[in-house]
């Protein structure tokens, strides 16, 4: 997981954030309200995007990831927007490790795909375990990943590729999907472009196609005791055979 250690600086400029948080402000705004949400974590933030959001939409907001330059970026990215958010260094394995016991939360979010890099699934399931511990009676998780029910049988190969400027260079983005078994690797390609320079770089990561079933199985072991499944964001029903994401909220009692 720590392969984004080396992502940092290009990370933001791969996702048109501006036009996400717009489109999800309205369902936390929403979900929040629902079950009155007054401290929220991000318990695999990257550069601290939805940290950010959280600040802004008036709670206290945390966020932790395993790599520390992400975190570094975060906090770049906080004081840039002119919010204080709290923020560490940690795996979503190990949050009862890296937060007091007197810091638990009302929410807590693992979000676009973060919790299918975990080496194994027997991490997956201490994750969500992790993030059962650290919320208070009443409280929510919020995951969200690919549905890889249908993403896996189907062998996804390769994502549309974005493209962005900065301070003078053109870069591309690809996110292409080599299937080995149980384990998808996703490998990231970043092609710069400065005048007539061409550089090239390749990020690769294992990925876990976690399906439905599997996720609901370690919610109901980890002790939550109602959860929702959707197609992503908009909250359509979610229907493993068809649904390209999926968005699980899950109360612990």
């Amino acid at each position: 997981m720590t392969v984004f250690n080396n992502f940092s600086e290009a990370y933001d400029l791969m996702f048109p954030w501006e036009g996400r948080m717009a489109a999800e402000s309205e369902f936390f705004e929403a979900l929040f309200s629902r079950y009155r949400v007054r401290r929220v974590l991000d318990c695999a933030c990257g550069t601290g995007m939805h940290p950010v959001l959280f600040a802004r939409m008036g709670h206290e907001s945390y966020g932790s990831d395993l790599s520390p330059r992400m975190i570094e970026t975060a906090m770049e990215n906080a004081m840039q927007s002119g919010v204080t958010i709290n923020l560490r260094v940690s795996s979503f394995t190990e949050l009862t490790d890296n937060f007091k016991p007197d810091e638990r939360f009302d929410a807590v979010v693992n979000l676009g795909n973060s919790l299918t890099l975990a080496p194994t699934d027997q991490d997956v399931e201490k994750a969500v375990r992790q993030m059962f511990e650290v919320l208070n009676p009443g409280g929510i998780c919020v995951i969200n990943i690919f549905n890889w029910d249908k993403l896996a049988r189907e062998k996804l190969r390769i994502m549309p590729a974005s493209i962005a400027q900065s301070e003078g260079r053109d870069l591309t983005f690809l996110r292409v999907f080599h299937h080995l078994g149980d384990i998808i690797q996703l490998n990231i390609v970043v092609v710069t472009r400065e005048g007539d320079a061409v550089d090239t770089q390749i990020l690769r990561a294992e990925q876990r196609p976690i399906g439905h079933a599997t996720i609901l199985g370690y919610l109901k072991k980890a002790g939550f005791r109602n959860w929702f499944s959707y197609n992503g964001y908009s909250l359509g029903p979610f229907d493993p055979l068809n649904s390209d994401a999926l968005l699980l909220i899950a109360e612990k009692p």
